[in-house]
Order: structure tokens, then C-alpha cells, then sequence
């Protein structure tokens, strides 16, 4: 197995998790029983591929690739590692009561240290050792919280289901990506020497995760609340805010797209598929997404076949999710994905390999009555921090093709 085969599994896998959420807010509980079960296999092979790179890449003494292959597929488990224990500990129901009595009482991270009551926050805090993440911020939130974003984002189009999501531990790092193609086997003549010329090679992809961060006002009486309504308050606000953060990093890739293709009215499915050939490589074509507007999708939906058949036909597995030429097509609002004054963008591609959007721990929640406008008004504020970056990986795994929007 190489890196990049090993890279194919982990999109695979996160396309699987993507399924089987689906699947749980459905109440599919077989379905989603099956969808681990798949997931489950998948990261016995995955791990036993990351255990082989990363020795040959330790013992590789002559090969500096290989040597910054082992680190980072090293850093890479520890992060994964540390985010599993992370989500554990955010998961009890200890956590969970312990952060709502944070934010009624308005405890800050840097002045309740020592505190019973807030330990397993600090627990949290500290999962990675050394001074707590949120130092600077405030507590991390509840899984509940966001379970909460995850269903908001049947509302808001959340671009990061589509691209790479990786968790880190650090506020910056690089991760090794593979780079060009295998040849073939060279032919070795009787008892000749068998040479190592084509070995693979690698590009460093750096990461600094940055600040993002907005306050809400919160009345005395929501504070003193119960728990779930609190938080289902407070998510409701930061969540949405949330989803468009990463979709405006997310967005500058498809956004900063050269390879377009330009549709003409009447010869747009002829086009487009033969863009889908021409334009992807095979891999990255077979494993296409279509990712539109509603003046686009408004426009595909009126694509027909010699038969006067639309071109847009359900997936046998979710009704809901309509294909074109067996590729998912989604689409978000207008003001997400604008549309020029003739054309509505149509990005095609393998998004999972055109980016990775990094995030670092997740949400964290401070409240105070004291700090910003909340002694002016003498009223609560929240406070949401999250740390994110997104870096480009494949630029050639994706294209837009612009459709011309119909007139009235």
C-alpha cells in the first residue's frame, strides 16, 4: 500500500461516516448498524497501512521522503488519537453539567483552576498535556452541542461533508501529500541488477490554524435556564456561523478554479460529459461530486435525454439525493454559491482531494457579565472561539463548468 492508496481509504471512510448520519437521522438503525460495520472494517485496513508506511518510513535511512512520511503519518495518529479521548471525555454527562454550571456561574478558564465543580473541562482542556488549549478562549463544548450543528446542517449546505476534514492537535503543522504517478516495472535482464529509480515522492503541506470568533448577548433568565435549552440557544445562534466559516474557506478553492469549461445553451449534458472524461483523470472523475446553485441546479433540473427524460434521476438509496451520470449533484443558496449575471457555477469534481480544511479541537464557549457591552446593559454575553485553516492539495481534481442561466 502507498499513501496515496491509503489517503483513498480515509475519504472513503469519511464517506461512509457522512452515510451513516444520514442513516441515524433517518431512524435506520439497521442500515446505520451496517454502515460501522463497513467503517469498522475499513479502519483495520487502514490502520495496518499506516503501521506499514510509517516503519519502512522510519528504517528508510537514505530517503528523506520516506523519513517525513513516518513523521507525519505519526502525527497524524496522535492527533487522531487525541481527538477520539477528547470527544470521550466531551461525551459524558459529567462534562456536560459541569460546563452548563460553568457558563451560569460565568467561570473563566485562566480563574477557576482548582474548581470541583470544572474539573472534567480542564480534564478536557488538558487531554493534550502542557497548558490547556483554551487558555486564551474558553471551555470546549459538549458533544450535544455538536450534535446540535450536525442537525442544523440539514438547513445550511455545510461544504466541509465534501471536502477532506482532518482534526489537529496543534495550532500549526504540515502533513506529507503523495505526488506523481507510478510507472511501470522496468524490464531486468537474467541475474541483471534491479534498480529503485521510480521511488514515490512527496510534497510538504503546511497548516496555521487562525482565530474566529463572534459574542452573543444572553439574557439573565435563558442563563439561569436548563441546560438544554441553553445550549440548544446558544447553538442555534453559532452554529449557522459556524457552518459559514468553513464554507468561506472551503469556497475559495472552487472560487480560485482555473480549468473552466463554458456551457452552451442546448449542448450542456453533451459538454459536461465530456468534460467529466476530459478534464479529470479517471480516479477523480469516477469519484465526482456536482456542486451548483439554485439557478444552477434550477437548470440541470430541466436537462432532458433524446426521450425527453430529465437527466437528474433520484439515487435508488435516498430518494432525496438526485444524480447526474451516477455522480452526486447538491447545491446551495444563491448568496453561498453566486451566480454571474448569465452563468451559475457548476463545480465537478473530487473535492476530497482538491482540499483539507484543519480544525483544531472544536468550539469553545466563555460567558462573562463583566467584559464586552455586558456591564454597559448589565447582561451576559457568550463568547465562541474556533481555530481553522484550509490549504489547497490537489488543484487538477476539480473544475467548474459555467451554465447559462435561462432568461424569464
Amino acid at each position: 500500500m502507498n499513501l496515496q492508496e491509503l489517503y483513498e481509504l480515509k475519504h472513503t471512510r469519511t464517506g461512509l461516516l457522512a452515510e451513516g448520519r444520514e442513516l441515524l437521522g433517518k431512524k435506520d438503525f439497521a442500515g446505520h448498524k451496517s454502515k460501522l460495520a463497513e467503517v469498522d472494517r475499513l479502519n483495520e485496513e487502514i490502520d495496518a497501512g499506516e503501521r506499514q508506511l510509517a516503519e519502512e518510513g522510519r528504517f528508510e535511512a537514505g530517503n528523506q521522503d520516506m523519513k517525513n512520511l513516518h513523521k507525519s503519518i505519526m502525527q497524524q495518529n496522535e492527533d487522531d488519537k487525541k481527538q477520539r479521548s477528547l470527544n470521550e471525555l466531551r461525551g459524558e454527562n459529567e462534562y456536560a453539567q459541569a460546563f452548563a454550571k460553568a457558563m451560569k456561574n460565568q467561570a473563566s478558564v485562566k480563574k477557576s483552576v482548582g474548581v470541583e465543580d470544572y474539573k472534567p473541562l480542564y480534564k478536557a482542556l488538558n487531554e493534550s498535556g502542557g497548558t490547556p488549549v483554551g487558555a486564551d478562549g474558553g471551555f470546549l463544548v459538549p458533544i450535544d452541542f455538536d450534535n446540535r450543528i450536525l442537525q442544523l446542517e440539514k438547513e445550511y449546505l455545510d461544504l466541509a461533508n465534501f471536502f477532506h476534514v482532518e482534526s489537529v492537535s496543534t495550532l500549526s503543522g504540515w502533513r506529507a501529500v503523495a505526488d506523481g504517478v507510478p510507472k511501470a516495472l522496468p524490464s531486468v535482464s537474467e541475474l541483471g541488477t534491479i534498480g529503485k529509480e521510480d521511488q514515490p515522492k512527496f510534497r510538504r503541506i503546511d497548516y496555521a490554524v487562525r482565530k474566529y470568533a463572534d459574542r452573543l448577548p444572553i439574557s439573565s433568565e435563558l442563563l439561569d435556564d436548563n441546560a438544554a435549552n441553553l445550549l440548544a440557544y446558544v447553538a442555534d445562534w453559532f452554529g449557522p456561523k459556524y457552518i459559514l466559516t468553513k464554507n468561506t474557506l472551503l469556497l475559495a478553492f472552487l472560487q480560485a478554479l482555473t480549468n473552466t469549461v463554458a456551457l452552451t445553451t442546448g449542448n450542456e449534458d453533451k459538454q459536461l460529459r465530456q468534460a467529466l472524461i476530459q478534464q479529470l483523470n479517471t480516479a477523480h472523475s469516477r469519484k465526482a461530486v456536482l456542486l451548483t446553485n439554485q439557478d444552477g441546479y434550477a437548470e440541470m433540473d430541466g436537462w432532458e435525454d433524446a426521450n425527453g427524460r430529465s437527466l437528474l434521476v433520484p439515487n435508488p438509496a435516498d430518494p432525496q439525493v438526485m444524480r447526474y451520470r451516477g455522480r452526486t449533484v447538491d447545491y446551495g443558496d444563491n448568496d453561498l454559491i453566486p451566480s454571474s449575471a448569465t452563468t451559475a457555477p457548476i463545480y465537478v469534481g473530487n473535492f476530497k482531494s482538491l482540499g483539507t480544511l484543519f480544525v483544531r479541537k472544536g468550539i469553545e464557549l466563555a460567558t462573562t457579565s463583566v467584559g464586552g457591552d455586558a456591564w454597559a446593559t448589565d447582561s451576559s454575553e457568550v463568547r465562541a472561539i474556533c481555530r481553522l485553516d484550509a490549504k489547497a492539495v490537489d488543484k487538477n481534481a476539480a473544475f467548474v463548468a459555467n451554465a447559462p442561466i435561462s432568461v424569464g
